[in-house]
């Protein structure tokens, strides 16, 4: 097999100064992923290499660069899985600079398959994992530009009006990756949605909505997590493709049934010979993809 990465630093609507910035980015995590393959590392590795860079990266939104809920607490989410069945996840745990570590022991210890809030940032920090007040300047500002009067009051029903009302601006991050030994694995982090209400989850750490491996394909996705989480969008797109679906035909159907419910959303797949796709309805997704040559 010739180990291949796709790497995706989130899709959504970036102020155009920053859209170069978030692709250096991307381009930096997938350097890490392809790294960890090209020195003889698993699916897995290449796939933790990758999204721990993009949690380093304070322009994205995830670990360092992770958006603000509404009560000003970044809270964290995070999910990985391999082609063999296995997998992890983490969801709402604050001030964890890189969830992808806690998601992958998890899939190691294959018990829990998620840990969330309080109890998997302690787990996490018994483990020797960094934790960190994660607020930069940029997600600062812009939290307080949104500080509105429903926010301040955790008024649900007027922030779930305006939520339905405006595009968020999305980034959530994730990485496909296929080793030598033709493993696949996937993996997607995530800081969510900016100014939601506190406690929110998205499509990110559940496992068939955010991030789905089998032995034919690995999938991560971004975008409006509550429409992906309802359609179980990653997951769809594997069983369309082991139901004899092309990539192209399946990534490109699951796009339709996002679209019909009139939602934004991107995705990066990798299956088993190391064909890629990447497909978004946004106007920006960061995209890189590193293969081995010969």
């Amino acid at each position: 097999m010739r180990p291949t990465l796709i790497v995706h630093g989130g899709c959504g609507m970036p102020p155009p100064e920053e859209e170069l910035a978030r692709q250096q980015a991307t381009e930096r995590a997938a350097d890490a992923g392809f790294s960890a393959l090209e020195g003889g590392g698993s699916a897995l590795d290449a796939v933790e290499a990758a999204v721990r860079q993009l949690e380093d990266e304070p322009v994205l939104n995830a670990g360092t660069g992770a958006y603000l809920q509404a009560d000003g607490v970044a809270r964290l989410d995070a999910s990985i899985m391999c082609s063999d069945g296995r997998a992890g996840a983490v969801a709402q745990a604050p001030h964890l600079k890189h969830p992808i570590l806690l998601a992958r022991y998890l899939l190691e210890q294959d018990a829990h398959v998620m840990l969330a809030g309080e109890q998997a940032l302690q787990l996490a920090l018994r483990l020797g994992h960094e934790a960190a007040v994660l607020a930069t300047p940029a997600k600062i500002a812009y939290w307080r530009d949104h500080l509105g009067p429903a926010s301040v009051g955790l008024d649900y029903a007027a922030m779930a009006e305006a939520w339905k009302r405006e595009n968020p601006r999305l980034g959530t991050v994730g990485c496909a990756a296929l080793d030598a030994q033709g493993r696949l694995a996937a993996g997607t982090s995530t800081g969510g949605t900016g100014q939601c209400y506190p406690g929110r989850v998205g499509d990110s750490p559940i496992i068939g909505a955010g991030t789905y491996a089998t032995a034919q394909l690995a999938v991560s996705m971004t975008g409006v997590g509550e429409r992906i989480m309802v359609l179980l969008s990653a997951k769809r797109l594997a069983d369309l493709v082991t139901d004899g679906r092309s990539l192209e035909d399946a990534g490109g159907a699951v796009m339709a049934e996002i679209e019909r419910v009139r939602s934004l959303a991107g995705l990066v797949a990798l299956d088993a010979t190391g064909r890629t796709l990447s497909l978004h309805n946004t106007p920006f997704m960061p995209l890189a993809i590193r293969a081995a040559t010969g």
